[in-house]
């Protein structure tokens, strides 16, 4: 849910990959500082949602985090 609120706000403020896609930019770090969780939980929660196709993660720069784009499944 919190990947999915900063989504929102990354489009808002456009943060838009070359493909048109919005993305976010969270260190594991940071995500397990908001949720209250260890590091190696959230690496392992990020891997769940990636293998589900939830989210896809995409590397930067050597020492730079992931862009995280978080896909939102058609509801119909």
């Amino acid at each position: 849910m919190l990947l999915l609120d900063r989504a929102t706000l990354s489009q808002k403020n456009l943060w838009i990959d070359e493909r048109g896609f919005v993305f976010v930019i969270f260190t594991i770090c940071s995500l397990a500082e908001q949720l209250g969780r260890s590091t190696v939980s959230v690496s392992s929660a990020l891997k769940e949602l990636d293998a589900a196709g939830l989210i896809e993660r995409r590397r930067t720069r050597f020492s730079s985090p992931n862009h995280i784009f978080v896909k939102i499944p058609n509801v119909e």
